[in-house]
């Protein structure tokens, strides 16, 4: 019991425990890319710009699981399901951050559409919870994401998107504020198999954080990844694979403070696209 008071304590006041970061980066892509994601299009664009699900071409599902500093209580859960129809995609995530007596929840749905050739916008409505052991109170409340993507040139996208935007406030005993964020980046196709992305994030609870990426695809759809971040100052490296329906990615990010995550994901493409 003194060991979760302790633990419980650590991620309420530490600003690198990342408390109430459910607008974090999913999928081990964008944690391999220096979290620079707000620009690229796939599958966990759900979580990280739901404009970038406004293209998508194939219905799926996907898992992801991060293990922050290597403490199981860290534990950052990601689950989604993709589905493109005629008039857009829709899209269905649920994500969980934290252990038993201390968890943080985000039940959300998307929908992104794109308005000719360079605009594409997404909307996402998002539930929130939270809970402090079962001897607590719990709180809910609901809030949403806004993000807008434009493909300027072939080579050059652009993306804007913002968490929480109306400060939605959480009624508990210190009157806790939900975190404003909002991203701008940019991902640049240097050649076809070579790519390079870049953003900016402001937090409302944290000082800005500039991010860059580089994917590579070597031979057969295997990638590989690096980036960096720096708030705080973060080394990031990963692999990704396709297989068929199947696409693996895993990562590993190195702070300046808290030391080593890991991040696998798993995505199946339960309908692919007609040829």
């Amino acid at each position: 019991m003194k060991h979760n008071l302790l633990l419980i304590g650590i991620v309420l006041l530490c600003n690198q425990c990342y408390s109430w970061d459910l607008s974090g980066i999913a999928g081990s892509r964008g944690n391999a890319t220096g979290y620079s994601s707000v620009a690229l299009n796939d599958f966990w664009s759900i979580q990280n710009n739901p404009a970038g699900l406004a293209n998508h071409q194939f219905m799926g599902v996907g898992l992801s699981y991060e293990n922050r500093f290597l403490m199981k209580e860290l534990s950052f859960y990601n689950a989604a399901f993709v589905m493109p129809v005629k008039i857009g995609t829709f899209g269905l995530s649920l994500s969980r951050f934290g252990f038993e007596n201390y968890n943080e929840n985000k039940l959300g749905l998307a929908y992104a559409r794109a308005f000719g050739q360079h605009l594409k916008m997404g909307l996402k409505l998002d539930y929130l919870s939270f809970n402090l052991s079962n001897d607590y109170a719990k709180r809910r409340t609901v809030t949403f994401e806004l993000g807008i993507q434009s493909d300027v040139t072939d080579e050059l996208c652009i993306g804007v998107y913002i968490f929480n935007p109306i400060n939605v406030k959480l009624k508990t005993i210190v009157n806790q504020h939900i975190p404003v964020v909002f991203r701008f980046g940019l991902a640049y196709k240097i050649t076809k198999d070579f790519f390079a992305t870049t953003e900016v994030e402001y937090h409302s609870e944290r000082n800005l954080d500039y991010r860059f990426g580089l994917e590579y695809n070597t031979f057969n759809d295997f990638y590989i990844r690096v980036g960096v971040h720096t708030n705080p100052a973060t080394a990031c490296v990963g692999v990704g694979y396709s297989l068929n329906r199947v696409i693996i990615d895993v990562s590993a990010t190195m702070d300046q403070y808290t030391g080593v995550s890991f991040q696998s994901s798993l995505i199946f493409k339960i309908k692919e696209p007609k040829q």
